[in-house]
């Protein structure tokens, strides 16, 4: 706890005593007197009163939803303050910050009393138009004395967050373009392509594609078996988004659109994303829905420096760390970008 003083308020009641003080030596009124020891009086017991309610204030916030949050759904922030004390306390104030991740934050302060044994409670929309992490970072609660000659600053550190989800977006039928990712357990052949022999045959993991379902031995064993083949690559759809701050929102619908379609299809894919230092790619494997979302969650995080008018330089990255990968799906200024656009079924 750190305190602060007023000197505005103090030279002002400092003033008023004085013609108090004035008053009662021209005049000689002994109500005058009375009102001048009152008024000295007046000062310790403010101040003394309201450092010993203000340490048993009891504040607390939260969010009426966290999860499953898309964009433009209403929002409450309720802040409560409780308030044990038979003195009402009519100058709190909580600190705090509140942004989008994407989007930047702005410091701000809810100002409240807190009522004579009583909590009591204030709710504070909030937007939620553009996809992002917004972040409501609580860092103080100050009192105010009666008489505003001090201020008695708490610490109250408390984060609460929530994901926004981007809108949904219809995507026109797409044919989208497999790229070869080497694998750690290739079997060589000669030409070096994807062979037809099988490997093994093994019991089904999430992501595995339904054609290679052997749905005889999957029927004697009544569990679904899974054939894998020997080959020398691994072929996988990547997506790679390239965002940019002037086109973030179209940006994120095409993104999210487009890894549920590939989901739909029960496809394996992998997201490039730049890396916390900005010079090389993290490379996201996506087989669910709950990896969709941890991948977006972590775009929110990597994505959070951008300004207006700056751009990724994700694809300039990406053809410096994989030179021999063409057909990635790019995601770029609010539309897909690769060689094979659109395929009319």
């Amino acid at each position: 706890m750190y305190r602060t003083y007023h000197p505005l308020y103090i030279i002002s009641y400092i003033l008023t005593i004085l013609l108090f003080v004035l008053g009662a030596v021209f005049y000689r009124q002994p109500l005058v007197a009375v009102l001048l020891l009152l008024m000295v009086i007046l000062v310790p017991v403010s101040v003394f009163i309201t450092l010993l309610c203000a340490e048993r204030l009891e504040p607390d916030v939260y969010a009426d939803k966290t999860t499953d949050i898309g964009v433009t759904q209403p929002v409450n922030l309720t802040i409560k303050l409780n308030n044990p004390t038979v003195v009402p306390l009519l100058n709190c104030r909580l600190v705090f910050s509140l942004g989008n991740s994407l989007m930047g934050s702005f410091e701000n302060e809810m100002v409240m009393p807190a009522e004579a044994k009583r909590a009591k409670e204030v709710r504070i929309p909030i937007e939620t138009s553009m996809p992002g992490m917004v972040r409501v970072v609580f860092s103080s609660l100050s009192v105010t004395d009666f008489l505003h000659f001090c201020t008695f600053t708490y610490p109250y550190e408390r984060i609460i967050e929530f994901p926004v989800m981007p809108a949904e977006r219809q995507l026109p039928p797409l044919k989208f373009t497999k790229v070869s990712i080497p694998s750690d357990e290739a079997v060589s052949t000669g030409d070096g392509d994807l062979t037809t022999d099988i490997k093994e045959v093994r019991e089904y993991r999430n992501g595995d594609r339904l054609r290679d379902i052997h749905w005889k031995i999957s029927a004697r064993k009544d569990e679904i078996m899974v054939k894998e083949y020997d080959r020398t690559k691994d072929l996988y759809y990547v997506v790679l988004p390239e965002f940019e701050f002037d086109f973030l929102k179209d940006d994120m619908e095409i993104f999210y659109a487009c890894g549920k379609e590939l989901l739909k299809r029960k496809e394996t894919f992998r997201v490039a994303i730049a890396g916390d230092t900005g010079d090389f790619l993290e490379m996201h494997k996506v087989a669910s829905p709950e990896e969709l979302d941890t991948v977006l969650y972590r775009i929110y995080d990597v994505y959070s420096g951008l300004k207006t008018g700056v751009s990724s330089q994700l694809y300039d990255i990406f053809c410096r760390q994989y030179p021999d990968m063409p057909g990635v799906i790019r995601i770029h200024r609010g539309s897909i970008v690769m060689p094979e656009i659109i395929e009319e079924y």
